[in-house]
């Protein structure tokens, strides 16, 4: 069958196990548009991007860590930059 021939899946699933349960997932600080909630900005100061090389596992744990507890990595970023420049002052 060539791609256009393939079936494609009816998107309702019969198997109840297969069907994931986000009831009780949480993504980021819930203030994407559309969920009721105020838009990015609403609560939060301007951001810049800013760009770091790390080594992997770092930045697995850190990542890991901030899904553990529910904060995105920009905040724990930022918490961790605030922390160290509090530590080493000019």
């Amino acid at each position: 069958m060539t791609p256009r021939e393939r079936r494609r899946p009816s998107g309702t699933a019969t198997n109840t196990a297969l069907t994931p349960s986000t009831e009780s997932l949480r993504v980021g600080d819930g203030t994407a548009p559309g969920l009721g909630k105020p838009a990015r900005g609403a609560g939060k100061p301007a951001r810049v991007a800013f760009g770091t090389y790390l080594p992997p596992e770092l930045q697995r744990e850190f990542k890991s860590r901030c899904v553990l507890l529910g904060i995105e990595m920009q905040d724990g970023t930022e918490q961790a930059i605030r922390e160290w420049l509090a530590q080493h002052p000019a």
